[in-house]
């Protein structure tokens, strides 16, 4: 296959985005106010930015982590009050109902109030594919509202922070409690980070109208989020990253039985598979008419005993949102409060599962449903949740892309139109294409996830990519590093001696850690590390 035709094949699919990637299409621009935003999203900040009186972190990635704007394993705490006559009392006069657990002073943190009975985690959610999510139309949304037999799913109608005269359906918060990101941003500044802002004005006080006061604790005027050079606020540039950022990837794409499973048993009733964003021309273009699987409805459902026993912003105490899945592969804990933390990914799943079969809960059919199973379709269904969120080509699930999963390729490699793996094959992971085989053009695509120098290497310049001939059989790759073997000159020899030794390791581990274009970057993946040293142990002696 020559080089022309290898570049014609891969143009028919494209690489899904790895979680915490920016969305596909972004031009010039876009791609600058991405970095931009990602940028201040990693910053710390201190008082004189704005930070506090109080707050939970000082910067949008302590909690959004895994990746950044990804889920994170911190938990927030949300306190209230139970009332005979009023329900549920936020205690807003008295701080509520967001403890923030830090101050920028000791004399000015933040107490749960005597009165509170009701006290509830929350765990950090994941803006991956948030402007997806946004772009979603409200009536796709609506139409889902009562979806099944003992299922009543109900949107919450917010306003915007922005334009309080518009309503729209909310979809962001474990309530719903926000529809759009720029709200979710100038909430989260104000009240996670105590930075006040344009949507958000006035600062949140300690303990409420107990003391100290405001006066005490914070002497920067308000709002503190003013614009930069180029008129964007922080809440503004932070949107744009989490807008911006790509949905996680599933791999394979779709057809596992697993997931006829999942749907068989009753969960995407509420865990809605997929949407198709509006075609709005106010949107971005690489926003509009999207196909999107976030396996979720973004609704609110009742949760009876599973619930966190808080209401906000026009949810009720046992009104959670459905989290979307995607990405669901990496999450760990799990559960609205992180309640569910130990053991496998499957031990997970089962502990999820299980934690709808409570008194009220909207989820009992299904989660009864699922426990009925046979040991073999329940690991189908937990294979099928565990390809939300995996890259194409991790064969070996440690979710990174690298020379390790080079020869997992290889071994499932068997050539064009022989149509023998299935989804719910090993091999399924490299056929990006899944026409039923590892050829060619999968290949090509590896080379592409692979990333430099491997997406461009062709050794003996014959039009055809090194890797797709190692995958293919036409070169061997014996030491595993990605280049053939007939190209090989001793890459562990590092000072030119002749042979691979004491020296060429110091070098090695003296320049351990990121590395930019480096020659002891033996496998060209951007930093010197332990696969680095498994290369030059592997050429050790003389070359």
């Amino acid at each position: 296959m020559d080089g022309i035709v290898l570049v014609l094949i891969i143009g028919q699919v494209e690489l899904q985005p790895r979680m915490g990637d920016p969305i596909a299409g972004l031009n010039a621009a876009y791609t600058a106010r991405f970095e931009a935003g990602a940028q201040l999203y990693n910053t710390s900040l201190i008082a004189e930015d704005g930070l506090g009186p109080i707050f939970n972190k000082q910067s949008c990635a302590n909690c959004h982590n895994n990746p950044v704007g990804g889920h994170g394993s911190q938990t927030v705490t949300r306190f209230g009050m139970e009332d005979k006559k009023e329900g549920f009392v936020e205690l807003e006069q008295f701080g509520g109902s967001l403890l923030q657990v830090s101050g920028i002073d000791l004399g000015c943190a933040e107490e749960i109030p005597a009165m509170a009975n009701i006290v509830a985690d929350r765990l950090t959610i994941g803006m991956l594919g948030y402007g997806l999510v946004e772009a979603i139309a409200d009536a796709d949304l609506l139409a889902l509202e009562s979806n099944g037999p003992g299922i009543s799913g109900r949107a919450n109608i917010v306003p915007l922070l922005e334009d309080p005269s518009t309503t729209r359906v909310g979809r962001f918060g474990w309530k719903s409690q926000l529809a759009t990101i720029l709200s979710f941003s100038g909430d989260a500044a104000r009240e996670e980070m105590g930075l006040t802002n344009r949507l958000v004005p006035t600062e949140n006080d300690p303990n409420g109208i107990l003391p100290p006061t405001i006066a005490e604790c914070d002497s920067v005027p308000d709002p503190e989020d003013g614009p930069d050079a180029e008129g964007f606020h922080f809440i503004d540039r932070v949107s744009d990253f989490q807008r911006f950022l790509a949905a996680p990837p599933q791999t394979p794409r779709s057809g596992m039985r697993g997931e006829q499973l999942f749907q068989q048993v009753g969960c995407t009733q509420c865990h809605n598979a997929s949407f198709t964003t509006s075609n709005d021309p106010g949107l971005e273009p690489f926003l509009q008419n999207k196909v999107i699987r976030p396996y979720s409805d973004f609704l609110l459902h009742n949760m009876g005993l599973a619930s966190d026993f808080i209401a906000q912003s026009g949810a009720g105490q046992y009104e959670m949102r459905t989290p979307p899945l995607w990405g669901l592969r990496t999450r760990r804990p799990m559960w609205h409060d992180g309640r569910i933390s130990e053991g496998t990914f499957a031990d997970l799943i089962d502990d999820a599962v299980a934690e709808h079969d409570v008194l009220l809960s909207e989820g009992v059919a299904s989660a009864q449903a699922y426990a009925a199973l046979p040991a073999a379709d329940k690991a189908d269904v937990i294979a099928f949740l565990g390809s939300l969120g995996r890259a194409e080509f991790d064969m070996n699930g440690d979710e990174a892309v690298d020379v390790f999963d080079l020869s997992l390729v290889t071994a499932c490699y068997n050539g064009e139109g022989t149509d023998q793996y299935d989804a719910d094959s090993a091999c399924a992971v490299a056929d990006i294409d899944q026409d039923g085989d590892v050829d060619e053009s999968d290949a090509a695509w590896l080379a592409q996830a692979l990333g430099a120098p491997f997406d461009t290497a062709d050794c003996d310049n014959d039009g055809i990519l090194d890797v797709v001939e190692i995958v293919s059989g036409a070169a061997t790759d014996t030491d595993g590093d990605g280049v053939p073997d007939a190209c090989s000159v001793c890459p562990g020899d590092l000072d030119g001696d002749g042979s691979v030794a004491f020296p060429d390791l110091v070098r090695i581990l003296s320049t351990w850690g990121v590395c930019a274009a480096c020659p002891e970057d033996l496998d060209g993946n951007g930093a010197v590390d332990f696969s680095d040293l498994v290369l030059i142990l592997s050429d050790w002696g003389g070359c």
